[in-house]
């Protein structure tokens, strides 16, 4: 799957709504590069929204999120996954109504376009300079609503519509 492809896929994700059925948490295969850091990771992070049209291709970035915004945040097969701004979409567990969503990291609640704004794909690039070809999902705790700090640098196809971001550091703390 090429990167464009992801790409594309990612942003059509974030414009779907709607809630489904619970995930089950999954390793991963194959060995991943070592972006996974232990410490947190110094720095400010700057908003997702503002992110996307303060910073182009080659602009180091650091974001700060939950893995959330989309029904399925992570790319099965694929080092790819969508952090989503907690200031610009809400997870449904935090609107008190875990009953009625069993995605609550879909932010189903709020509209597409804003869902969207507040969303970035992260990825994983293996040697070959393409996402890697195994997924993320599991990794040192990662999952649906984890909390997450990326240092990286915005793609070089990153756009304002579909911001990526290759990850050269993930911190994952606790929510």
């Amino acid at each position: 799957m090429k990167t464009q492809t992801i790409i594309s896929l990612l942003a059509g994700i974030a414009l779907l709504a709607g809630c489904g059925e619970k995930e089950t948490t999954e390793a991963p295969s194959v060995a991943v590069p070592n972006v996974f850091v232990t410490e947190p990771i110094n720095g400010t992070p700057v908003p997702i929204p503002e992110a996307r049209t303060k910073f182009s291709a080659g602009d180091k970035v650091l974001l700060s999120g939950l893995v959330m915004g989309v029904p399925h945040p992570f790319v099965e097969g694929r080092g790819v996954f969508v952090l989503g701004d907690e200031a610009t979409i809400t997870p449904c567990d935090a609107m008190g109504d875990d009953d009625h969503c069993k995605l609550p990291w879909d932010a189903c609640c709020d509209p597409a376009e804003i869902r969207a704004a507040g969303t970035a794909a992260i990825q994983v690039l293996g040697d070959d300079g393409k996402p890697l070809r195994t997924g993320l999902k599991g990794i040192n705790g990662l999952n649906e609503l984890s909390r997450v700090t990326i240092a990286g640098t915005v793609a070089p196809n990153s756009t304002p519509e579909a911001f990526v971001v290759n990850a050269s550091a993930i911190y994952v703390g606790v929510r």
